[in-house]
């Protein structure tokens, strides 16, 4: 491939992946979103994720894989770092479409209520992954393509399919397609997740402080709880999502 020479930071492309970096809704009106690091790279070429743009340093441009279709640079990393707000920044970043990859049929789910860790978001993504969950629901939620969340997907981002929408609309939908869909709540008539089959089954999952809105919660079938022995009152969002998830995919 060849590479550009970037010597600066107002540099059209720069400013473009600082955009995309920074800004939601500029994002979203070029259906990009921005990456970092050389792992991240492989994986979202492995996931034939279509990659626009890429910036590294000189140092680790021969290490760059093969990548038709993308405009190449190579610039200094005080001109990589001025592109993401990230600590750290890597030696690499770059571009990619928004992917579009769609569940052929959902079986299993989990769906994020207003979650706004971007930490959290990113962490429950890869654990749909490993537990090969078909779809993560959200709404009103921090935005998937922030680089946080990225960076805490870890290259899952590129599998895993994103559903964005109105629970008060997919919910209802999932039922009459005969899934069950569960609210985790600690307060009022829970059931116990030992108690309940997840076969084709989804969960909500609440936002960090206030939980599962009471106008979402109404539509589900019913509330679950993970039984906790110690003082803690309550478990951190991805933790949860994650121990639900272990139960929607044993056998």
């Amino acid at each position: 491939m060849e590479f550009e020479k970037i010597t600066s930071r107002q540099n059209a492309a720069v400013k473009h992946l600082r955009a995309l970096s920074r800004d939601k809704a500029y994002r979203k009106e070029c259906g990009e979103f921005v990456c970092d690091g050389e792992k991240l790279l492989s994986e979202a070429v492995s996931s034939n994720c279509e990659i626009t743009y890429i910036i590294t340093s000189e140092e680790a441009a021969g290490r760059i894989p093969t990548v038709s279709g993308a405009r190449c640079f190579v610039a200094p990393q005080d001109v990589i770092d001025s592109i993401t707000s990230l600590k750290n920044a890597q030696s690499v970043i770059f571009a990619c479409r928004l992917p579009e990859i769609r569940a052929k049929e959902i079986n299993r789910a989990i769906i994020l209520d207003s979650l706004q860790d971007t930490g959290n978001i990113g962490t429950i993504i890869r654990t749909a992954d490993a537990f090969g969950i078909d779809a993560v629901i959200v709404d009103g939620c921090a935005d998937v393509y922030n680089p946080k969340t990225i960076r805490s997907a870890m290259g899952s981002l590129f599998r895993v399919a994103i559903i964005e929408g109105e629970l008060s609309d997919i919910i209802p939908r999932l039922r009459a397609d005969g899934m069950k869909v569960f609210a985790s709540e600690l307060y009022g008539e829970t059931k116990n997740i030992t108690d309940v089959s997840f076969d084709r089954a989804c969960v909500v999952i609440g936002n960090e402080g206030n939980g599962v809105r009471r106008e979402i919660s109404k539509l589900c079938d019913a509330s679950v709880i993970i039984p906790m022995q110690g003082e803690t009152e309550s478990l951190n969002a991805a933790v949860a999502a994650s121990i639900f998830m272990y139960k929607m995919s044993e056998r």
